[in-house]
């Protein structure tokens, strides 16, 4: 009785819920995002994953590179070309095929998540003309999402990670740092002793997370040119200058 006399004293209360209401929205059409923000901040990786969630179409420069290589296109034979004679591939090549996924008729059906574009390279397309090619699509993004973190703790992070040369699988400090793996280890020590019922799933998590403390896997990893501090704080720097302007 009591909830029914309040929602008849507030009577211009709003009934709808905003989140339902977007995710109605969403569901009428195909969903389209874009995901900005600096440097290593995690933009594939949430692209990757809401892409996954909402069924829609990953789209990231990389991505469409093996996409196009593997299934043999006229773009993928160009690339293949390119990366024999040990060039890089041209970011006016990467641009057209990034464009072209987005009008496929796969993106016209499921939608898509693009991370990576605009990109912080002016070498074919400035910024400028760059979000003037997103404004224009005829798939418009419904939402873009802008991942923000603090540039010391970016760059301690993008410092931190390294990469097996053979696999090109990226590692974070938690992942290969023997000492921060030891400690988390002792940690998670604490809590089985405290919650014995867990000992089973701890056990298996801990299996899982730490593939790394092979010493003949973890001397492998490198640290890739571009996750050195100074370059790390270089990149940020850059986009904070030439791209976080145009794109606010």
């Amino acid at each position: 009785m009591a909830s029914q006399e309040e929602k008849q004293a507030q009577p211009f209360a709003d009934i709808f819920d905003e989140d339902e209401a977007e995710k109605s929205f969403l569901l009428s059409k195909p969903t389209c995002l874009i995901i900005l923000g600096k440097p290593g901040s995690g933009k594939k990786t949430l692209a990757r994953k809401l892409a996954q969630i909402w069924k829609c179409v990953f789209i990231e420069a990389l991505e469409v590179i093996q996409m196009n290589i593997h299934e043999e296109t006229e773009y993928g034979l160009k690339c293949q070309e390119l990366l024999f004679k040990g060039q890089s591939v041209s970011e006016e090549l990467v641009t057209e095929m990034i464009l072209k996924k987005i009008e496929s008729p796969e993106v016209a059906h499921f939608g898509y998540v693009l991370s990576g574009f605009p990109s912080l390279s002016e070498e074919y397309m400035t910024i400028s003309q760059q979000i003037e090619k997103i404004t224009n699509l005829k798939l418009k993004p419904d939402f873009l999402i802008n991942i923000k973190c603090s540039d010391y703790d970016l760059c301690k992070r993008i410092s931190g990670q390294r990469q097996h040369p053979d696999s090109g699988q990226i590692y974070q400090r938690n992942q290969w740092d023997p000492n921060i793996i030891e400690k988390h280890k002792k940690e998670k020590d604490q809590q089985e002793e405290e919650n014995e019922e867990d000992d089973e799933e701890q056990e298996e998590e801990e299996t899982a997370e730490d593939p790394l403390m092979v010493s003949e896997f973890l001397h492998q990893l490198v640290q890739r040119p571009e996750d050195i501090l100074e370059n790390a704080e270089e990149r940020v720097g850059m986009y904070k200058d030439i791209m976080l302007h145009p794109l606010e």
